[in-house]
């Protein structure tokens, strides 16, 4: 028996004893007194035989709501922690497909790119800023990979390298304002630069350029590598035309292009390597 329990045991009996006691002398008073003095002690000693039970009852009450209010406590703590661990296991749950999902795509990628000598590598570093203009994976030359290898991932064109190391190696996207890209339209096959521009970059998007006057460019053309320079092989998705403008002279136009990489969000990424860029292009 708890400490509590013991208390109200405690003082429920001294309540009856009490009462008790004042039945007793009433008893005793009656047997010498008269019917009217009887009932005089009745009606005195009512009231507080009334209050002793009443306050019995109250006390035994109050002490059996404390007692399950500490069960309900403890039960509520249990329920949390059951939640709480129901929650993690969402968590993980939701992390595993998140991982599943990434490695069908990489999947598919490779699938539909058997050709292809790839290097995987994780983003390990990436330069101050919202965007991954420009960041460092754990791959290098130990891995085969040389300066100015193409770096995908499985939306399309992430970018090249443009440092090498031993064991890491740092990208250049295509919003940096240092890129410059051949693209071609891919419903049209209008050739253009996609290049990277400072104040577009800050939004995660690029500049198609030098596009002629007369070209046929809508919105939502898809805008694919062309080839040509030499540095990224041909069909690999950049992005999509999100905006059309007119340079201030009026002989051109250009593109804002929404790139088919999350930029915000660049986690692995495959690296292309030369020997397959050179072997592709000597099969065409």
């Amino acid at each position: 028996m708890n400490r509590r329990k013991r208390l109200t045991l405690l003082i429920v009996l001294a309540i009856t004893v009490c009462i008790f006691i004042i039945m007793g002398v009433s008893a005793a008073l009656g047997q010498n007194t008269s019917a009217s003095g009887t009932n005089f002690l009745g009606s005195i000693l009512r009231p507080v035989q009334k209050l002793f039970t009443n306050v019995g009852t109250s006390v035994t009450d109050f002490f059996s709501f404390a007692s399950d209010m500490g069960r309900f406590k403890e039960e509520n703590e249990t329920l949390k922690a059951r939640v709480d661990e129901l929650e993690q296991e969402n968590r993980s749950l939701a992390a595993l497909q998140e991982e599943n999902a990434r490695l069908r795509e990489w999947l598919d990628f490779k699938e539909a790119n058997p050709s292809l000598d790839i290097a995987m590598g994780e983003v390990i570093a990436k330069d101050p800023g919202v965007w991954f203009n420009v960041f460092t994976i754990d791959k290098g030359t130990n891995d085969g990979i040389q300066k100015d290898d193409v770096v995908v991932n499985t939306r399309g064109l992430v970018g090249r390298v443009m440092d090498v190391g031993a064991n890491w190696a740092k990208v250049l996207s295509i919003i940096d304002e240092d890129s410059s890209v051949g693209a071609i339209n891919s419903r049209t096959r209008d050739i253009a630069i996609v290049d990277g521009e400072l104040l577009l970059g800050e939004e995660g998007r690029c500049k198609l350029n030098y596009i002629s006057k007369d070209a046929s460019l809508v919105v939502g053309d898809t805008i694919e590598t062309s080839g040509l320079g030499g540095v990224y092989p041909p069909g690999i998705l950049i992005g999509t035309v999100v905006e059309i403008k007119s340079d201030p002279q009026g002989f051109s136009q250009y593109a804002v292009i929404e790139p088919s990489v999350d930029f915000k969000h660049v986690q692995e990424v495959a690296v292309i390597r030369a020997n397959t860029t050179a072997d592709a292009s000597a099969d065409e």
